[in-house]
């Protein structure tokens, strides 16, 4: 590989967005079988008496640590070159993410509202539309749950910049005491069985706490270089080839699979609803890794850095197609990995047509402003 300087650079942001999301659409589907029980799918190979394909769909489940990390780790950079980040740009970005949010909303949720109002999780009601609405709830898309969290650390990171600025480890030891302080919050709001808000507050900071981590880890790899510091210790170690990082991500892989549930059965089941805590080791292992390994396969960089541009729509609208209104029509073409590409074959294209509308949304706008 060429020994040229890394710089972690918005493309590369772009391609590890891609790789997240391809984790994300094999996670979601076929990490499920009882979700696909009425389709069928030639998987890749067997191993251990279970498809390939869903070794690799449990290990997508780190496609979340990942874009949170990338997340905060963009907007780190953001601050870092308007040498502010306020309240106020914080509100902007929620707002301009409720945009995109509500389009995909008014798009989708009236098509279960209409044509599979037969089922349970699109039965009308108007408590219910209006929580889904602002979401306090995602019981109209179950793979929404990450948008509060989203949402929620939008709004803090100003905060969180002062205090990193001004004492990082502080902020690290009230982040790891976050951390184990989840299970708790995950775990009480039966307590308020009578007090509908205050249990979805409840879930939302035990969510909060046990993602925040990413959040923090995601910050700190930006402002200190981290990953300039680890590609130099490559560079000066002479472990600066492809076979090295393939073989960092299959110990990622290796780790979070089976490292991690060998430690679930030894302290208990107790702690399988944050075994996820690993994950700030393993993400930025693992993005550093991918993006090393395809760096300069440059049809390989292209296709990453399309996937990356669109993973935001493609987040947001694929478990529609895979689950809940078309799961016959992305199954059909049956062989695992020709369903994948099916899935972003139209996702992609679902997300060009949104970006299309927002645009003719914008268009006199930007037209008057122009004049």
């Amino acid at each position: 590989m060429e020994n040229r300087s890394f710089v972690f650079s918005r493309n590369m942001t772009a391609i590890s967005k891609g790789f997240a999301i391809l984790l994300m659409v094999y996670h979601h589907s076929f990490a499920f079988p009882n979700r696909i029980s009425d389709v069928d799918y030639k998987p890749i190979m067997i191993v251990n008496a279970l498809p390939l394909d869903q070794l690799i769909a449990d290990f997508g489940k780190l496609c979340v640590a990942i874009f949170l990390f990338l997340s905060r780790f963009g907007l780190y950079k953001s601050f870092e070159a308007k040498g502010s980040s306020t309240f106020k740009q914080g509100i902007k970005r929620i707002i301009n993410f409720f945009k995109l949010y509500w389009i995909i909303f008014f798009i989708f949720i009236p098509i279960g509202l209409i044509f599979f109002n037969d089922t349970i999780r699109y039965t009308w009601n108007t408590k219910q539309f209006f929580y889904n609405l602002f979401p306090l709830i995602h019981t109209y898309n179950g793979d929404w749950w990450f948008i509060p969290v989203y949402i929620e650390f939008l709004f803090v990171f100003p905060l969180l910049i002062r205090l990193v600025e001004k004492n990082p480890v502080f902020v690290c030891y009230l982040s790891f005491t976050g951390l184990f302080l989840s299970g708790f919050f995950l775990h009480i709001d039966d307590i308020f069985s009578k007090y509908e808000l205050i249990q979805i507050l409840i879930n939302h900071l035990g969510t909060d706490l046990i993602w925040q981590v990413m959040f923090v880890i995601g910050i700190f790899f930006a402002k200190y270089s981290l990953f300039g510091s680890m590609d130099k210790f490559f560079l000066r170690a002479h472990l600066n080839f492809r076979i090295i990082f393939l073989s960092l991500l299959v110990l990622c892989y290796y780790i979070r699979q089976y490292a991690l549930k060998y430690v679930i059965d030894i302290r208990g089941t107790e702690i399988e609803g944050i075994y996820d805590y690993a994950d700030f080791l393993l993400t930025p292992i693992a993005i550093f890794s991918f993006v090393k390994l395809i760096q300069n396969i440059t049809i390989l960089e292209r296709l990453f850095l399309i996937l990356g541009k669109h993973s935001t729509i493609i987040w947001l609208t694929h478990t529609f197609f895979i689950y809940y209104y078309f799961q016959d029509i992305m199954f059909a073409p049956y062989y695992s990995v020709f369903i994948v590409i099916w899935v972003f074959v139209i996702t992609i294209l679902v997300s060009i047509g949104i970006n299309l509308f927002i645009n003719l949304l914008h268009f006199p706008f930007s037209k008057n402003k122009a004049e």
